[in-house]
This record gives C-alpha cells, structure tokens and sequence, in this order.
C-alpha cells in the first residue's frame, strides 16, 4: 500500500491535547524535510517539493526532479536531503552543489552554483554556510564561515576544532554548531555541553551572546544501544556500521543543544533532555530571556538521526510514521505563548 501522510492538528489546551480533524496527503510517501509559513506546508521527499494549502487542504504544486538544470536537484556529495530555508518571501533550496531560489507558490526564480558539501542561507548581500579550517595533524576542522555575494569565503566566523573527514573520530551524538537566519541577523550555536549563542549581523559582527546554564545530562547504556540497534539495523544506516563501529565513540555528558529554530521572535532551543517520550524545548526571546519549557513529542530515534519538525506561528509541527497503516501523521501542537 502507498504510504500517505496525514495532518492532524492537535490543540494544546492545558496540559493536554485535545485532537482536531485531519485530512491525507496522497501525494507524500517519505518526507524528509518540513517547513509551515502562513497558510503553506512545504514537504520534501527525494528530488521532489510539495506545497500544500493548510486551509483548503490540498496540493498547491508538485516541483523538482533529479537532474541539474534549472529547478532541478541532485543529491549526494555531502547532500542527503534537500535543506529548504525560508528567507523572506522565498523558498531558498540547498542541493548537491547548487543553491536554489523560488516563490512561495514554488515558481523558479534563479540558482547559483555553490561549494561542494556546502549548506548556505542568504543573509542580506553574503551567506552564512559551513567550511573547513586547518588544523594541525590529518584532519580539517569542521567551520561557519562568511560568504560574499560570488560565494566566496570572505570571514571565518567560528572554528570548532573538531576534526572532520574520512577515518576521522565521530562522536555519538555529535555537538550540533547550527546557524539561522532572522531578520538579517545570524544566530550561531556555539557551545558544546552548555547552550551558547552567538549573534551577529549581516556583516558576521558579533551584536550580542546568550548563555544557558543546561544541567549536564549523562549519556547512558541505554542511549548507547539504541545507537548500535539503529546503525546495526537502520535501512539506510546499516550501510554504515563496520565504519562507526571503528570510528564512533561517546561523550560522557550529551550536547547542550540539539536543535534550534527561531519564529516570531522567539528562540526555540531543543535539548536532549526526554520525558514520556518527549524531548524538552526552551523558549527565550531574542535576547536569550527564557519563556517557558516544554517537552514536545518527536520520532524517539531523533536523538540519533535526523526527524523533521518545524515551528510557525506558536505552533510546534512534527512527522510521526503509522508502520501497520502504512501512513504518515503530520501533527501540530499549540505552545500556548
């Protein structure tokens, strides 16, 4: 039976939900990236975007195919999935080698060649992206740089030092150093137990810096295995498991951070902190004041491998996959901010 992807809504009122209708996207069969922007839901599976109307409940274009001509994608070499930014009034699409602009309605607009392995958000007239620095010894260091207008790198923004490449060691989970875009200003992640951000203007100044104290989390056996389940049995994975077996080693505490969105001036900080199955999110303002937290739901896989979510306008937005029905269940879930 052909996978579908079902959206249901779900209403936060307190402290539970309370469930809302729902309706099938034919169309999806295994969606790897998710973005909410007004009354659009924007899915990507393999080549492909769909863009659906949240309102009317149907599919507003299908676009991208595999190929390099324009509105085309390829994946690979470092691109497993497409990575969709919205930045402004456009959908801005990372592909193997390629950056890609379009209309929200999915309308192609124009695309420039990028640097292989690169993922690069526009910010003003630069892009904030990822690169590599040397360091002593075998192996580059994994890096944000600054790009100008040509895509060149023009500013080292933040060096990791950790070092990246073939037979290189891989942590398990790894620190997540992840950069947003915001109103022309850029949100860097820069801390490894603890929950440090760093922002800067469009010009890679730095403007201001917030710091979390995050209780250190201990990585547990438990944790472990499901590491080695996932990569001994993971269909893509699987691939993989001779390779991390040798490479891959443990930290004694978890990243502070594991994910982080910005929306409607707010930060949405997601840690690796779980409870009934629920990983714990940190909501601050702009200036890194903490709101509230809350522990919202998500594939429990997701503390390994990546899961699609996304927040937009107050509400939280997650996949969850029905094995038996053969199904897939976007849910929302109201933050009550």
């Amino acid at each position: 039976m052909k996978k579908k992807l079902v959206l249901i809504l779900v209403f936060l009122i307190s402290p539970i939900l309370a469930s809302s209708s729902a309706f099938i996207l034919e169309e999806v069969n295994e969606p790897k990236t998710l973005n909410v922007s007004g009354d659009k839901l924007i899915i990507s599976e393999s080549e492909s975007i769909l863009i659906y109307s949240l309102s009317e409940k149907k599919l507003i274009k299908k676009f991208g195919k595999n190929g390099e001509g324009p509105g085309e994608f390829k994946l690979g070499h470092g691109a497993g999935s497409l990575k969709i930014d919205i930045i402004g009034d456009k959908l801005i699409v990372n592909s193997g080698g390629k950056l890609s602009w379009f209309t929200m309605d999915g309308d192609f607009v124009k695309e420039e060649k990028i640097p292989p392995m690169a993922y690069l958000i526009p910010v003003k007239n630069n892009y904030i992206g990822n690169c590599l620095s040397p360091v002593d010894g075998n192996f580059p260091s994994l890096s944000v740089c600054l790009f100008d207008s040509n895509m060149k790198k023009s500013n080292l923004i933040f060096n990791s030092e950790i070092p990246v490449g073939m037979g290189a060691k891989i942590m398990v989970p790894s620190y997540n150093f992840i950069y947003r875009v915001y109103k022309d200003n850029i949100y860097l992640s820069t801390g490894k137990e603890n929950i440090e951000i760093v922002i800067l203007n469009n010009s890679g100044r730095k403007k201001d810096n917030i710091h979390l104290n995050n209780p250190g989390l201990k990585v547990n056996q438990k944790f472990k295995d499901r590491v080695f389940d996932f990569y001994k049995n993971d269909p893509v994975y699987k691939n993989y498991w001779e390779y991390m077996k040798r490479n891959m080693y443990f930290p004694e505490y978890f990243p502070g951070l594991k994910d982080m969105k910005i929306s409607d001036d707010k930060i949405y900080i997601q840690t690796f902190k779980i409870k009934a199955e629920k990983f714990e999110w940190i909501i601050t303002d702009l200036k890194g004041k903490v709101i509230k937290k809350v522990f919202l739901p998500q594939n429990i896989e997701s503390a390994i491998a990546y899961s699609p979510i996304t927040i937009s306008q107050g509400k939280y937005y997650y996949l969850k996959e029905d094995i038996d029905e053969e199904t897939w269940e976007l849910l929302s879930v109201y933050l009550g901010l």
